[in-house]
């Protein structure tokens, strides 16, 4: 099973070259930025004198270090060797982990002679466990690579390719490297198909493009549209940046709409999902893709939609090729989407990526895992943000209420996070700035301001439920709380209160332990009830969050920044700095020479204006152009009104931090930020409700966002600091796998607060306690576990699979025991009747919650259809609008009036460009109704036949519940006529006595 022999060996050279070669860069790299022990010569003081230097480069290292040793043949630190080559011996330790180096000078460049041309060979020698990202090779791995430095310092590993890889580089990380490794050592092993477990942020499709970069010629394979062009540009940006053989080239990319301009096929007659295709189309089609297959088509990668209608028809083509699977636990949900899977295996070297795999996946692709790269393991890594987990089992009743009351609880930054303030050094800024101050006074200042600027509050926040009603219920609460309902705040805030003094407490004594001992019980004693006012805390949070977002637009129009950046040093605590660090360079304007990049910055505004500031935010699109209407409009004059003034002030030599610094806080009214505070969203929300909601709270004009599994994945805003999910009890029989409470929604869920590596995020979840112990829900912790939360997924699912067969047998069950009901008498039921009342009202509980489960999904599909068709009639209206205007304007033509409006223009006509230029216009328009129409049908038929089969369930379901339900009362009836009669009995019983 597999690619042939001659493929995979190949492949497995390839990638074992590039892995190497990527590895020995990482490694040096390493040495550069983070130092480590070289032993030879004065290594150690090499490195610390070139990390000083703003731009360090390896290259420079490896030159003083040479230097050092002497010239090959002229210094005793030189071997030669029996292959006639100097070589020279060194060692390098990093953490745990000792790599010894044999550098081979291989002599001078044969083009450029000041360019000299190595052979470095690195052998782990590893003596502890290394964490991930850290242990560049394996344990007794030698990697042979080619190295040239030049005489500016600049070091280049070159693959057997031709690729040269510098520490400037794109190419995937050192752990995401590890796992392409791995994959070498797998397909080394004859293991050819492969699972790899790769959480949110994790860079799969870094990883994707890597081994594309390493093999060449890759077929990717991703679900649906949105990651097919999310694929091609990371593929092309990693694959174009890479200078192969001296040369950049932009990969030739081919995707299944490729076909349509390749193969003879009368494609618009054809219906959307291609089930009229004819047998000799197909025939072609699979012709002509078996030629891009074998390489004979100009394509340099391909990246395949699995949801396009060609792929079924291809799929069964793709041979000998490195196949790559995106999200491919999605390839499981359909029995013939496993079958085509299974075909892929059969014939190809495979390489399948998911975060949250199901137990069909971990069938087809049997063993252990290739990796888990979880999101607890980039947490680590420090790619993303760390999490603060909070968990809890809760009685139904509690679940929204509490996560209410810990949402406004406070939690700290602690030390060596990112944005972390230091109370010892703020200390000493205090006792320098106000000389002669007292210790104490000056330490307790300092803990205080390191308080506050550690404390995060009022975040924005994405919360998660698949019951509706708790959806609504939640966002409603949050709203009420920012309109300044009292009964609502006086209900929640006391608890907030006991909770802050609790978070300000364990703080303040961290900081405290920072200036020495401390008696804790005591210490404990001095921290008091603090006054919360919610309604205060939601506004000032607020208006951080929108000035925020106002400044960092105005400064990215200004001096062409990304936003993004410049609002992460807001958070962090930067931002100060970096406008000081500005102000310093704009007074000298016009007066000095300035370095760069500041002279060309500053010069660039001279030509700015109102006018060019506002195309340049019109150019940045989203998220701006996809507020609702009255917000973009107020939030877009606050942005060019800050960016013009701050235009002004450089064009005068001004300092600008005067303008940000000094500007007036955002009225929370008039920018309607308090009436869209909160909201709620799910699968049946329309896409501008959606897109308007996920706009204003990016840019702060909305703080918390509930939903149900819409929003799980595919939307990442490093503004989002905090998540909330609620997991309510309900059937583990879905009518949708992709629930919150299921393991797929789930865990992508955990990773929407994660998108940055700032600051400290959090995550709360909040679980019905009936679940408590069953395994039937991934936790957070499960979710964040640095190495067993693929385990732990697949114990989860595979308890959720069980329970499923459980309650489908239950309803087997109840059926069966409903027709033998009657077939028993009173008295020989007597013994376990209340047992079976006990066990009849449990099996009408399963069966309530599995009717309400399908009425939900009815529900949901049928605003999807009346939306469509909404939409549909509009495009169809304004289509057949345009079409009957222009129709009429060629009806000068004589013989045109009363004709279809497509029908071709005679020749003599079709000479006059305004008049052919309106029959294009009519037939352009008319295929795209036709074209609309079709997809619209094809979509509402596929609705339409889910709401048939749900309806029919649901009947299914009522008809047995109402049996059910009446068997229950003639059970309950005839349990009450046997106590009376034993109640008698017992009464003539007694009176005998």
């Amino acid at each position: 099973m597999g690619a042939s022999k001659d493929i995979v060996r190949k492949q497995i050279d390839d990638l074992k070259n590039y892995t190497d070669t990527v590895a020995a860069v990482h490694l040096l790299k390493e040495v550069v930025t983070s130092g480590a022990v070289v032993t030879i010569g004065r290594a150690q003081e090499i490195i610390a004198i070139e990390n000083k230097e703003k731009d360090p480069k390896i290259g420079n290292v490896v030159k003083a270090i040479l230097q050092s040793a002497g010239n090959p043949g002229e210094s005793t630190k030189w071997v030669k060797k029996d292959d006639e080559k100097q070589h020279l011996e060194a060692a390098i330790t990093i953490g745990g982990a000792v790599y010894t180096i044999d550098l081979v000078f291989d002599g001078y460049d044969f083009v450029v002679d000041t360019t000299q041309n190595y052979t470095v060979n690195i052998t782990s020698k590893l003596n502890s466990e290394v964490s991930r990202g850290k242990l560049f090779f394996d344990h007794d791995h030698t990697a042979t690579v080619k190295l040239t430095y030049d005489k500016d310092g600049d070091l280049r590993a070159v693959t057997h390719k031709g690729l040269a890889v510098d520490t400037k580089s794109f190419v995937p990380y050192a752990y995401q490297n590890e796992i392409l490794a791995k994959f070498h050592d797998s397909l080394k092993a004859g293991q050819e198909q492969r699972l790899a477990v790769m959480g949110t942020g994790s860079g799969k499709s870094i990883v994707m493009a890597g081994i594309a970069q390493a093999v060449g010629r890759t077929v990717m394979i991703v679900p649906d549209e949105t990651l097919v062009k999310q694929q091609i540009k990371e593929t092309t940006d990693l694959l174009s940046a890479g200078v192969v053989n001296g040369v950049k080239v932009a990969p030739r990319i081919f995707t299944l709409d490729s076909i349509k301009g390749k193969v003879d096929v009368l494609w618009d007659a054809l219906k959307k999902d291609l089930s009229d295709i004819e047998e000799e189309d197909i025939l072609k089609i699979k012709a002509y893709f078996r030629k891009v297959i074998a390489g004979t088509e100009p394509f340099d990668q391909l990246i395949l939609q699995a949801e396009h209608p060609l792929f079924k028809i291809i799929a069964s083509e793709i041979s000998d090729s490195m196949v790559l699977i995106d999200e491919s636990h999605k390839h499981t949900f359909k029995p013939e989407d496993t079958e085509i899977l299974k075909g892929i295996q059969k014939n190809n070297t495979v390489l399948a990526l998911t975060a949250t795999p199901t137990s069909e996946l971990y069938d087809l692709f049997k063993g252990a895992p290739l990796d888990d790269l979880s999101l607890g393991a980039a947490i680590e890594l420090g790619t993303i943000r760390p999490i603060k987990p909070e968990l809890a089992y809760l009685e139904e009743g509690d679940l929204v209420d509490q996560a209410v009351v810990h949402y406004f609880d406070d939690y700290y930054l602690e030390a060596g996070m990112m944005g972390y303030v230091d109370p010892v050094a703020l200390k000493k800024q205090i006792i320098q700035a106000e000389i002669g101050i007292e210790d104490s006074v000056a330490q307790e200042r300092a803990i205080n301001q390191a308080l506050a600027l550690n404390r995060i509050r009022c975040q924005r926040n994405m919360s998660f439920s698949d019951d509706k009603e708790t959806r609504e219920k939640l966002a409603g609460i949050y709203q009420k709380i920012a309109n300044g309902d009292r009964e609502t705040i006086e209900k929640y805030q006391g608890e907030v209160a006991k909770l802050r003094q609790k978070s300000e407490c364990d703080a303040r004594l961290q900081l405290a332990q920072k200036f020495g001992a401390v008696d804790e019980i005591e210490f404990r004693k001095t921290v008091v009830l603090p006054v919360v006012n919610l309604k205060q805390d939601i506004d000032t949070e607020q208006q951080k969050d929108i000035q925020r977002a106002i400044n960092s637009f105005a400064l990215a129009l200004v001096f062409n920044e990304k936003q993004t950046d410049i609002a992460e040093k807001d958070r962090t605590h930067k931002f100060d700095n970096y406008l000081s660090e500005y102000d310093q360079h704009i007074v000298k304007y016009k007066k000095e020479v300035l370095p760069e990049p500041y002279a060309t910055k500053l010069e660039s505004c001279e030509t700015k204006n109102r006018e060019t500031l506002k195309e340049a935010l019109e150019k940045l699109g989203v998220p701006i152009s996809n507020l609702p209407a009255a917000q973009k409009e107020a939030i877009t004059k606050l942005i060019l009104d800050r960016a013009e003034a701050i235009v002004t002030k450089i064009k005068g030599s001004e300092p600008i931090s005067e303008v940000i610094k000094g500007a007036p806080l955002p009225n929370l009214v008039t920018l309607q930020a308090t009436e869209n505070y909160s909201g709620a969203i799910d699968m049946s929300t329309n896409q501008t409700t959606k897109d308007e909601q996920i706009a204003q709270i990016e840019v702060g004009l909305r703080t918390h966002i509930v939903a149900d599994q819409v929003i799980a994945t595919g939307v990442s805003i490093r503004d989002i600091l905090n998540v909330q999910i609620i997991n309510t009890n309900s059937p583990v029989i879905e009518s949708d796998i992709n629930v919150i409470n299921g393991i797929l929604s789930g865990p992508q869920a955990t990773g929407r607060c994660v998108r940055n590596k700032d600051t400290e995020a959090r995550v709360q979840q909040y679980i019905d306690q009936r679940y408590e112990g069953k395994g039937l829900i991934l936790t957070v912790h499960d979710v964040i576990d640095v190495k067993n939360s693929a385990v732990k997924a697949r114990e989860v699912l595979e308890n959720r699979e069980k329970q499923a067969q459980k309650e489908a047998a239950v309803v087997r069950l109840l059926k069966t025991e409903l027709k033998g009901f009657d077939a028993f008498t009173l008295f020989q039921q007597c013994v376990p009747l209340h047992d079976r009342i006990e066990g009849l009202v449990k099996k009408l509980d399963v069966l309530d919650n599995l009717l309400k489960d399908k009425e939900k999904s009815v529900v949901t599909y049928k605003l999807t259809r009346d939306r469509t068709e909404k939409q549909y009639e509009s495009q169809k209206e304004y289509l057949e609008r345009d079409i009957t205007t222009l129709a009429k304007e060629l009806e000068i033509i004589p013989g045109r009036k009363g004709k279809a409006p497509e029908t071709r223009l005679p020749s003599e006509y079709a000479r006059n460009a305004s008049l052919y230029l309106m029959w294009v216009k009519i037939t352009l328009k008319q295929a795209t109704l036709n074209a609309t129409t079709e997809k619209v049908r094809f979509t509402l038929e596929q609705i339409n036949h889910e709401i048939e089969k749900l309806e029919d369930a649901i009947k299914e379901i009522q008809v047995t519940y109402e049996e059910g339900s009446l068997e229950l009362q003639k059970l309950r009836v005839q349990e009450e006529r046997m106590i009376q009669e034993i109640e008698e009995a017992n009464k003539r019983f007694t009176s005998v006595q």
